[in-house]
């Protein structure tokens, strides 16, 4: 009788979750292309160099095309980075090395900074960690 209980507990997950799966696959949405506007305005940028020093820029415009997290990254700043091809990974930030990381209005994409379009009135933010 133990066996034919653990059987169909067993077998109700594993209905659950591959039930679980396909209704996430009907109904997820593949999110929006990330298209890049030809010009932003308003745009504030913060470096947390995590020494007590913040370089802060505001109410600057982008444009031509350049308007990634990325490229307001390198309008005020001497940026040392990598492409990979695939992204692009900063090395260091006006001298300081390490491990840096940004935000877009406090929040984390999940894509690199040289494809992230920033909109007008965005704020970006990097931090070395």
């Amino acid at each position: 009788m133990r066996k034919k209980v653990k059987f169909i507990i067993i077998a109700l997950v594993g209905i659950s979750a591959f039930a679980s799966l396909i209704i996430f696959t009907i109904l997820y949405e593949k999110p929006e292309t990330l298209e890049t506007l030809e010009s932003v305005e308003d745009i504030s940028l913060f470096v947390d160099y995590n020494n007590g020093t913040i370089k802060t820029r505001t109410n600057f415009t982008l444009d031509n095309g350049k308007t990634t997290a990325f490229d307001a990254l390198e309008k005020w700043c001497i940026i040392i980075y990598d492409d990979f091809g695939w992204g692009i990974i900063v090395r260091a930030i006006d001298g300081v090395s390490g491990s840096w990381i940004y935000m877009i209005n406090s929040f984390s994409p999940s894509v690199g900074a040289s494809v992230y379009p920033l909109k007008s009135g965005d704020l970006v933010t990097w931090q070395l960690v």
